[in-house]
């Protein structure tokens, strides 16, 4: 079939944006490009793929300028410092297009971009799909109406937990991504706030990337209009995603990505645009808006100047986005111990200048050795499985190696000239890769001959734990716990290696650590506090053997260099241990969150025996159930794929809780399993004894010290939460007793 003139698309990058969002809203508006372009082809072969069998009529390439005669319109989704010079040349070559936000990397190349649009009559449009969302539209005339008077102040925070399935390390790297989250989520945020607000007279602007590309920033502006405001972007943390606006004769607060009046004064809220007023806004979701970000593109293509987001709006944000950079400070963080210590403090260090691999590093425990290690003048490489999951390491001078950990030759290129090696990944999923990963690293290290290997265990391996003090030579654990066996059998493996291959490796045990960023011991507990109610058994009266991350990092640097380690195990603790009711209760305290409640073990077990609870929780949270099927990309891509032909039902079921995000659970009850059961009964205290001697193992961080850098981190990233949750609850009744030391029936 011959396409009308215009109408020949071509899409140039065909990277996870495009695969997830653009190729299936193309397919629904009927329009099946006629040309993909990817350096790589089996990137491309697979958004072709996307378009059923219509597919297999589209032509690829790795460079638009083989195919240029077989397209008129072009949509554009490549690396951030890409789009300038792509974007230029197709319109030079009088390529209709439609670019990806940001519109370029900077302001020039964005006003060549709209001059070479204007000289050759050729639409330019970006993807600044917020716009078409109905709340931010509202938003829009309420405040060109004058409702809310003169705007005095504004508020924004946005952000969640980065874990897009990026296909390239284009986002972690300044040279292609331009920048961070101010770059990548600002472009919206701040092309909002320009539409609403108007331009800004003056700023400052805090990020904390001093190289890479920032996770967190904070920018404060003062608006021409006198309104003065924040904008604070985090990939670390979510954020509630609003703008808060104050003005003299009223407010409103308004979702930046989702049509939702949170809330306003009652004028605010009386409203009406397009015949809607605040509590009248329809779900939209994501693919309704690319749908008609999409539609309005070929509208303009086909010479309806009105459709779409010109490029002359587009260049505004690129604008601001650069004075930011150009004005950038370091953003501080509020916990004492982010900030590195000086080269004469007492904290273990490796040599300078000496270079590390480190597995597991997007993980809390290597993540935290790897801002220690460079501090110290260590050169980092990283083996990371997922790019997505990068964007706290992006901030550092370190070398990132993308495989799996069974891939020898990431493994070669990570070890090669390495003097260190801290294996400290493990994968949930297959007990085969972690015992082939730990065999390739070994044979790799014994060919670099290593300095030092430190196998990063679990004095997990010890559970359930007997009576009395907790050591190395204690007998080991269940092995019918899948977890205990394999980081028993790695253990062996390692040991193995020492004495039969010469090995210099040494095995840490780390106990119950917690500090910033802690997902298991710090983050999900302050989720369930502040989402629902966490009961614990008994009094809370077993120990908890509590290690403060930083602790842990120093014994990871002396296991490595001590000659003393070598062969040996350590369990890694604090000073001493805390009862569960405390570790619990002070975590409550810090976010201000209800504290645990207490119940007999017995009701615990019976209330929470196997299928039956695993059942209630995805019964009562079934967006759950999807985001474990889409961790596996297979299933993901085929959600995806078939995500417009399910049945009526199911789509709607799949729209509201994979696409539309459902929001958080509240009013979830968080009991033990049998297996957590039994490690909260514990009075088994571990021993450092054997560290101390033989590594000169000190902790620094007793729980009080410890908990005063953690309780400063939830502020920092549990307020929004700590509000939401508040504000669910409604006032709290006065308690007629210290939930410490409060036992009820669970009925």
């Amino acid at each position: 079939m011959t396409l009308p003139a215009g109408e020949r698309l071509a899409i140039i990058g065909c990277g996870a944006v495009v695969d997830h969002h653009l190729a299936p809203s193309l397919r629904r508006l009927g329009w099946t490009p006629s040309v993909l372009i990817d350096r790589s082809p089996e990137r491309a072969t697979l958004v072709a793929g996307k378009f059923g069998g219509q597919g297999r009529s589209i032509v690829t390439a790795q460079d638009w300028h083989e195919v240029a005669d077989r397209f008129d319109a072009a949509i554009v989704a490549v690396p951030h410092v890409l789009h300038g010079p792509i974007g230029l040349e197709l319109l030079q070559a009088g390529k209709h297009l439609f670019m990806e936000k940001p519109l370029a990397a900077t302001s020039a190349q964005c006003e060549a971009m709209v001059a070479a649009a204007e000289e050759r009559g050729v639409s330019l449009r970006v993807g600044l799909l917020r716009r078409y969302l109905h709340g931010t539209r509202w938003l829009k005339a309420l405040l060109d109406a004058g409702v809310l008077g003169r705007i005095t102040r504004f508020d924004i925070r946005e952000g969640f937990v980065f874990n897009w399935a990026t296909s390239s390390d284009a986002l972690l790297k300044r040279e292609l991504a331009a920048g961070g989250v101010l770059m990548d989520t600002g472009a919206h945020t701040l092309d909002l706030l320009l539409w609403w607000l108007g331009d800004v007279a003056s700023l400052s602007y805090r990020d904390d990337a001093d190289h890479g590309v920032e996770a967190d920033c904070v920018v404060e502006c003062r608006m021409a209009s006198g309104a003065v405001g924040s904008v604070e972007l985090s990939r670390t943390r979510d954020l509630r995603g609003t703008i808060v606006i104050e003005g003299t004769e009223g407010f409103v607060e308004v979702h930046l990505a989702k049509s939702r009046i949170l809330a306003g004064s009652p004028n605010a809220l009386a409203f009406r645009h397009d015949g809607r007023a605040a509590a009248d806004m329809p779900l939209q979701l994501f693919p309704e808006l690319f749908d008609s970000e999409l539609r309005d593109f070929r509208g303009s293509v086909a010479g309806d100047k009105e459709k779409g987001i010109s490029g002359k709006e587009g260049i505004r944000s690129v604008a601001l986005i650069e004075r930011c950079y150009a004005a950038r400070e370091p953003l501080a963080m509020p916990w004492p111990s982010a900030t590195p210590a000086s080269a004469d403090d007492a904290q273990p260090r490796l040599p300078a200048g000496s270079t590390a691999l480190i597995t597991g590093a997007t993980g809390f425990i290597g993540g935290r050795l790897a801002e220690r290690l460079v501090e110290q003048g260590v050169k980092v490489r990283c083996l990371i499985r997922s790019y997505g999951q990068a964007t706290r390491l992006a901030r550092l001078p370190v070398e990132i190696i993308k495989g799996r950990l069974d891939d020898a030759v990431a493994i070669a290129r990570g070890l090669e000239g390495a003097d260190y090696v801290f294996h400290c990944a493990y994968d949930t999923r297959s007990r085969k890769l972690n015992l082939d990963a730990l065999d390739g690293l070994i044979a790799e290290a014994l060919r670099q001959k290593v300095k030092g290997f430190v196998y990063v265990s679990s004095f997990s391996v010890y559970e359930p734990f007997p009576d009395g003090a907790l050591t190395e030579e204690t007998r080991d654990g269940d092995r019918t716990w899948i977890y205990a066996r394999n980081k028993l059998d790695l253990e062996a493996r390692t040991l193995r290696a020492v004495r039969e291959q010469g090995l210099k490796a040494s095995i840490v045990q780390p106990a119950i650590v917690y500090g910033p960023f802690a997902k298991s011991w710090t983050n999900d507990i302050a989720e369930r506090l502040l989402t629902g109610e966490v009961i614990l058994p008994d009094r809370g009266e077993g120990l908890c053997n509590a290690v403060y991350v930083d602790d842990l990092v120093d014994g990871f640097v002396l296991a490595a260099q001590r000659p003393e380690a070598v062969g040996q195990r350590f369990i890694l603790s604090g000073p001493e241990p805390v009862s569960w009711a405390r570790f619990y209760e002070s975590m409550a305290e810090a976010i201000d969150a209800e504290k645990p409640r207490y119940w007999p073990a017995e009701a615990v077990a019976s209330a929470n025996h196997g299928f039956i609870r695993d059942l209630k929780m995805v019964l009562a949270n079934p967006k759950r159930l999807i985001q474990i099927i889409v961790r596996w990309p297979p299933a993901r891509q085929a959600l995806q794929a078939g995500y417009d032909a399910l049945p009526g039902p199911l789509h709607e079921f799949v729209t509201r809780v994979y696409f539309g995000g459902g929001g958080r659970q509240f009013g979830m009850r968080y009991l033990p399993d049998r297996q957590a059961l039994a490690l909260y009964r514990s009075q088994a205290p571990s021993s450092n004894e054997k560290a101390a001697r033989l590594l000169g193992y000190a902790p620094r961080y007793g729980f009080t010290e410890g908990m005063r850098e953690t309780s400063a981190y939830l502020a920092w990233a549990y307020g929004d939460l700590r509000r939401e949750s508040a504000a669910l609850a409604g006032p709290r009744p006065e308690a007629a007793e210290d939930a410490s030391t409060r036992l009820v029936d669970a009925g």
